[in-house]
């Protein structure tokens, strides 16, 4: 507990007194108690830790009680009861015991220092008693004495005894302690012996006195005596730094407590502290004073010869300053015999020098002409390099020229998106290109019209004078496109009063003021702000402050079905003043609201898509304040019904956009949104598109040329630029600083014995053998051939029950028991975890992708008696509001709420719960953001827990990387309208590569990457206490279990291979064997080929196709040759062989080419036909969903991509689209009106052969099914 005294050349001060730094701190103080007693110190170190922990107690003592004294004043105060068992009188001190234990061992210490004094008196007593019956005959060596007294003088310095010395006191008698002498009279003469020594006249010098001790001087020259000695400065030194050492060693609590009264005063001397400190100052600055000294006495002995008035006027000092600047004189002894040396010197020198010269010249003369001989041989070469050279240094300076080009363009591009226009024009006058040139000053001259259009705007409404125009340079380097737009600003600080469900956060507050100044410039604006931080909120907040100070009555609010339930919810409890009809349901219920409507007794009408086109003659009577719609980035379809709808029928001062979706980085998107917010100027997509891409389609070759990446960028973000004043969009990490953690965790789960099995075998051979006996099989052999492999590996990772002939075979009665759990990894890992988050308290949500998976899940949560809500497609809309209030009530006894991820992911506010499963991975990585996000929302409170389960050597692995590369990908290739991230043929076989061979990674009995209960229980406890809970619950479990297996029950939680029955352990590769024939053992001659036989166009077309890849295009190429040279050998042709110099044709060129001789009334076709065939296809387009809102007929226009969807073609004999029909309708290709419903029909067949039954994609399929059935 000791600690060092000074730190730093300073100390700690704490309350006017040293504080130790290993201290116990008042707030890490732990309520141990001391009540056992304390071991003694042993040690002046565990002395002082006992005091200092003692001095601790004491302040903690003293703060208990001041607290306790303000709690008494507070309680005597305060009016209210509100402290019901507080006693203000009786004041039990929480550190009393600990005080009084420390106060026990200190008394003790004390008695014993007591005890201890008073035998050291009682023996000094005893020895002078003795001392004194002692008889005085005996004589006292006093030499003796005086020796012995001047080594004891010695040693105490902490010096060595001189030898002589030594020497004198190791032949004394030793037997001269056993002498009795007299103490009085021995002491009397040992001072009159040194009284005598110290007057004496003959010892006046220091040697004298040493010898009269008995100690022999050695002699010492004068440089050992010197002050400056090595030896004695040596010395010195030593002892300051083992005295600066002591001093820094000293203890903390020094002279602040004394040992022997055990008593605490509250003044802490601190004396001796001070004294030390003030000594340790002054000995570690001992070394500079020495270097300071020095420097001084140098100087002023250099100097004192020219500054002191007595020296530099004394004639020594001028003579040696004189004679310091004399050289001395040498001496020669003779002269003239020296001068004769040298000239005979200079002589031989001169000599020397020119046969040197002439050794040169000859030397020179020679390297002259091996140099000659050297160019001539050279020169030959030279001529032959200088070619090379040449060469070498246009192609270095080219590639030089290229790298500063790409270098350049990096930097412009960097500069382009870190958003420095200012950088990227100054690059972009270095480059001097003129596309881009061309293309900033198109974009300069459409933001100069928009900015001019939003004044225009402002000023017919307001009746306003337009703001007199500059030229078009110095407007656009003066003008704030945001001050343009927010010209009227209103300060906005105070929520309105009837919005009583709570209060605002600042950010929403800002939001609020934000569609207030809109409001006030007659503008229009989107606020996109991340899901989870309350859109919805900030909406009824606008609506309500222009109820009440506007004084707006009529509002309309557009949202999806999905969330229409939520909305209604939030008007009840935010604004339940607010007179609201929620216009939805029944005919009959959508009837009895009609009349309310009618009659104009509303202020806010909440609605959905589909009503605002099928009850346009109501809804659109009136003129209303506002219009607000929900998930707006449907609007990005300028040509939507929706859309024509709203701008045709419907009139409203203002509109607002709301959209968790940021904005998508396409032109015809953004135009829309565009055209929603100022349609005066964006009032043709054609017009806008042109803009940008007719500068660069006039350039007079046939190839199409599209915007790069750098263009399309620049475009976009000069876009965004005059967007961003109807734009508002806050992410929860900006803006939402409180709002707890998310913590995603992926949990690896072991497959059970037979789901290994039945993935080997989907794996393998794309079927399931499940018996002969078997119900539910294709044949008799007992196979169930499948489509869609990669879905039915996804089936059998969640469930194997999901095949029903499986769970036939091993739970013939389908009773619910614990085969649910025990055959699914996934299960067994839910049924540790569960039971764990329901004892803790936590709410779970808990995201499926397949119904069926839902519907084992129920039997299991029924099996384990735990409370449940369920939500998927199937749910309607007036349950989803009762399910949603009793999850989220307080009290609710549900512990788990079951939901899709595709219809529950989206509108729901379920942030009681703070714990979310992801059952099974989607495709798409944003659905499941979403579905974390509904309880990872503003009002949570707790931190939220995502726990992903993933199959250990599956399919779902790869799912999930696919899912993160998705999230990674931040640069897209932008073209004019269109944007898409391909994959090349070489990752698609890769993909399916690893799909195949991942069964390799799967041996029996081998080590994975799941957790034990230890780890899993890391993972989910939130804190120590659930650690310790969940840790008792797994053993309780475990010995529960073990009670079990004894009694004959299971021994492995999953089932094993060895508890299957014998179908699914026998060798079944033999059924799927195919009958071969014997073949002639001909030599078959293989054909070479050297190239791919396609053009740089072909191939690039091939590359550029999602439906198409490069070994298709050659296999075509192939057929094509070979049909061409039988054709060729029929007819005779000797130039078969140049008809690989033909060009691919398509097979649409092929089919006209035959109609060709077809009369003209056959080529036109039945107008009548194509009219209606098109009216069909348009209104498929149109068709919304009534789930969700979505487009149905979105994901049927093209063809699914060939390279991500390779199986679909496997599996599809005839693939169709909504586009393909399109194209064949133009061409007249159905004669009949039957054909064409018969080929859409075919469309929707193909749909839900590949796709799971229950999937939306399913689903879409089969209202495009109704409806081409009642035409």
């Amino acid at each position: 507990m000791s600690a060092t005294l000074f730190e730093d050349q300073g100390f700690k001060a704490s309350n006017g007194g040293f504080q130790e730094d290993t201290l116990l701190k008042n707030d890490d103080y732990t309520e141990k108690s001391m009540e056992e007693s304390i071991n003694i110190p042993r040690s002046t170190q565990e002395l002082n830790d006992l005091l200092s922990r003692y001095q601790q107690l004491l302040q903690f003592s003293h703060d208990a009680r001041e607290k306790h004294q303000a709690y008494a004043k507070l309680a005597e105060s305060s009016q209210q009861h509100d402290i019901d068992d507080f006693d203000a009188d009786n004041f039990a001190d929480p550190y009393e015991k600990d005080i009084l234990a420390i106060e026990k061992c200190l008394q003790q210490i004390s008695a014993e220092c007591e005890r201890i004094s008073d035998e050291e008196d009682k023996l000094h007593k005893e020895l002078m008693s003795s001392l004194k019956g002692v008889s005085n005959d005996d004589q006292i060596d006093f030499d003796l004495l005086s020796k012995q007294l001047a080594s004891l003088h010695v040693l105490s310095k902490n010096l060595d005894l001189p030898q002589a010395l030594q020497t004198v006191l190791d032949v004394q008698d030793v037997e001269s302690e056993n002498r009795a002498f007299d103490t009085e009279m021995l002491a009397q003469e040992i001072i009159e012996h040194f009284f005598k020594v110290s007057s004496s006249d003959e010892l006046k010098t220091f040697p004298d006195r040493m010898k009269s001790l008995g100690l022999i001087p050695t002699p010492s020259d004068s440089s050992s005596a010197s002050i400056g000695a090595f030896s004695q400065e040596n010395s010195i030194g030593h002892k300051v730094a083992s005295r600066i050492h002591d001093l820094e060693n000293l203890p903390v609590n020094l002279g602040t407590l004394e040992a022997h009264t055990c008593q605490s005063t509250e003044e802490i001397h601190d004396d001796l502290k001070i004294r030390a400190l003030i000594e340790l100052k002054a000995l570690s600055l001992m070394a500079i004073q020495k270097k300071f000294k020095n420097a001084i006495f140098r100087k002023m002995s250099l100097t004192a010869h020219y500054d002191s008035p007595v020296l530099k006027n004394n004639t020594l000092v001028l003579q040696g300053r004189r004679g310091f600047y004399i050289r001395e004189k040498i001496e020669q002894p003779n002269p003239e015999l020296l001068a004769s040396q040298l000239e005979t010197k200079f002589k031989l020198e001169a000599d020397a020098k020119r046969h040197k010269l002439q050794v040169d010249k000859i030397n020179r003369i020679l390297d002259n002409t091996k140099v000659a001989n050297e160019l001539k041989i050279n020169r030959i070469n030279k001529k032959l390099v200088l070619a090379r050279f040449i060469n070498n240094l246009h192609n270095t300076t080219e590639k030089e020229e290229s790298k500063k080009m790409e270098k350049t363009a990096k930097q412009r591009l960097q500069a382009l998106k870190a958003n420095d226009e200012e950088a990227y024009i100054k690059l972009l006058d270095q480059t001097k290109d003129h596309r881009i040139t061309h293309l900033l000053k198109q974009t300069n001259s459409f933001l100069d019209s928009l900015a001019k259009a939003v004044k225009v705007q402002q000023a017919e409404q307001d009746e306003a004078d337009v703001v007199a125009e500059d030229t078009v340079d110095e407007l656009r380097e003066k003008i704030d496109y945001y001050q343009v737009a927010h010209r009227i600003k209103e300060d906005v600080r105070v929520q309105p009063s009837i919005l009583v469900g709570g209060t605002l956060k600042e950010y929403q507050i800002k939001g609020l003021q934000w569609m207030v100044s809109l409001y006030n410039n007659k503008l229009n604006g989107i606020l996109a702000d991340e899901m989870g931080l309350g859109k919805t909120i900030q909406s009824i907040s606008l609506i309500t402050y222009l109820i009440e100070k506007k004084g707006e009555d009529k509002f309309l609010v557009i949202v999806p079905l999905s969330t229409i339930t939520n909305w209604a919810l939030e008007f009840e409890k935010w604004a339940p003043s607010v007179k609201v009809i929620v216009f939805k349901g029944s005919p009959q219920q959508r009837k009895e609201l009609s009349f309310d409507i009618r009659m104009g007794n509303f202020q806010v009408i909440l609605t959905t898509y589909e009503y605002i086109i099928k009850e346009r003659p109501m809804l659109s009577r009136f003129h209303y304040s506002h219009m607000i719609i929900d998930e707006g980035h449907r609007m990005k379809n300028a040509q939507s019904k929706l859309s024509l709808t709203l701008k045709q029928y419907y009139r409203t001062k203002n509109r607002l956009i709301l959209t968790g979706t940021p904005l998508q980085n396409n032109l015809p998107e953004l135009w829309a949104l565009l055209n929603f917010v100022l349609p005066k100027i964006f009032n043709s997509v054609k017009s806008f598109d042109e803009w940008f891409n007719t500068p660069f389609a006039n350039t007079g070759s046939q190839e199409k040329i599209e915007l790069t990446e750098e263009e399309s960028l620049l475009v976009i973000r000069r876009l965004h630029k005059v967007l961003r004043p109807f734009l508002l969009r806050r992410l929860k990490k900006d803006v939402e600083k409180d709002l707890p953690d998310k913590v995603e965790k992926v949990l690896k789960c072991n497959l059970s014995g037979l789901q290994h099995i039945l993935y080997q075998q989907m794996v393998k051979h794309n079927a399931l053998f499940v018996g002969s006996q078997t119900t539910g099989t294709n044949n008799k052999s007992g196979i169930k051939g499948l489509n869609n492999q990669v879905m039915q590996l996804r089936k059998i990772c969640n469930h194997p029950f999901v095949f029903e002939e499986v769970e036939d075979v091993l739970n013939s009665s389908r009773l619910t028991n614990d085969l649910l759990w025990r055959t699914s990894g996934k299960f067994e890992l839910l049924d540790r975890v569960l039971p764990k988050f329901k004892a803790s308290g936590h709410k779970v949500l808990i995201f499926f992708q397949m119904t069926s998976v839902m519907n084992i899940f129920e039997d299991f949560l029924r099996l384990k008696d735990m409370r449940y809500l369920r939500l998927d497609g199937a749910t309607k809309a007036e349950d989803r509001q009762d399910m949603l209030k009793a999850f989220n009530k307080p009290d609710s006894d549900y512990f788990c709420f079951l939901l899709s991820t595709r219809a529950g992911g989206l509108g729901l506010n379920l942030q009681s719960a703070d714990t979310v499963i992801i059952f099974d991975t989607d495709w798409n990585p944003h659905q499941d953001l979403q579905a974390q996000d509904r309880a990872h929302r503003i009002g949570q409170k707790n931190e939220v827990r995502i726990l992903r389960l993933i199959s250990n050597d599956s399919i779902e692995e790869f799912i999930l990387e696919r899912a993160h590369q998705k999230l990674d990908i931040d640069g897209k290739v932008i073209q004019a309208g269109k944007f898409d991230n391909k994959s090349t043929a070489e990752e698609q076989e890769e993909f399916l590569r690893r799909l195949l061979d991942a069964e390799q990674g799967d041996k029996e009995n081998e080590e994975n990457d799941s957790l034990n209960d230890d780890e899993l229980n890391d993972v989910l406890a939130r804190s120590e206490d659930e650690k310790i809970l969940f840790t008792k619950m797994d053993a309780e479990r475990i010995a529960r279990e073990k009670m079990e297996a004894r009694s004959g029950g299971f021994t492995n939680r999953l089932i094993t291979k060895e508890e299957l029955p014998e179908v699914f352990k026998e060798d079944i590769s033999h059924h799927f064997d195919k009958d071969t024939k014997e073949l002639s053992r001909m030599r078959e001659k293989k054909k070479v080929k050297y190239d791919d036989g396609l053009t740089e166009e072909q191939w690039l077309m091939a590359m550029d196709d999602d439906n198409d890849t490069v070994e298709d295009a050659i296999r075509r190429k192939e057929e094509k040759r070979a049909r061409r040279k039988r054709k060729a050998s029929r007819v005779g042709s000797e130039d078969a062989e140049d008809i690989n110099d033909f060009e691919d044709e398509s097979e649409g060129e092929r089919k006209r080419s035959r109609q060709d001789g077809l009369p003209s009334e056959a080529q036109n076709g039945d107008d009548g036909l194509s009219s209606k065939c098109l009216s069909v296809l348009d209104h498929i387009q149109n068709m919304e969903s009534e789930r969700d809102g979505h487009a149905v007929a979105e994901i049927f226009m093209k063809l699914p991509s060939k390279k991500l969807y390779a199986d679909y073609y496997k599996v599809i004999k005839k693939p169709t689209a909504i586009s393909q029909i399109r194209k064949r309708v133009s061409q007249d290709r159905y004669d009949t009106f039957e054909a064409f419903l018969d080929e859409l029909k075919l469309m929707c067949s193909n749909a839900k052969v590949y796709n799971e039954e229950g999937s939306w994609v399913y689903q879409d399929a089969e209202e495009i099914e109704s409806f081409i059935e009642g035409l």
